[in-house]
């Protein structure tokens, strides 16, 4: 009986705190849906850019930009070693998304 007592304590301060809270994306990603395009906006020409941790390539390479599953995507732009550039985007189906490096 105790310990269903502290059991039960224990999962009201883990919901009032709101430790079951997830954090989903703004925006479903649907499975067959046509490709978003990431495009970037001042990005030196020997950059790389970085999407979910795999390295796509030079911006030159890539004419600026990049298509992209839709759903959300972790986007770094590195140049040499360096990373100028980092941003949550969220690539909705058949849009652009352009991610503008300050």
């Amino acid at each position: 009986m105790k310990t269903s007592a502290v059991v039960l304590t224990v999962l009201c301060a883990a919901l009032a705190a709101g430790g079951c809270v997830q954090n989903y994306p703004a925006r479903e990603a649907v499975q067959g849906a046509s490709a978003g395009t990431l495009t970037l906006r001042n990005a030196p020409a020997d950059a790389r850019l970085i999407v979910d941790g795999r390295d796509l390539g030079s911006v030159s390479a890539l004419g600026g930009g990049a298509a992209l599953t839709p759903g959300r995507h972790e986007v770094v732009v590195s140049q040499g070693g360096r990373i100028l550039h980092a941003q949550t985007v969220i690539v909705a189906a058949g849009t652009q998304a352009v991610v503008v490096l300050p």
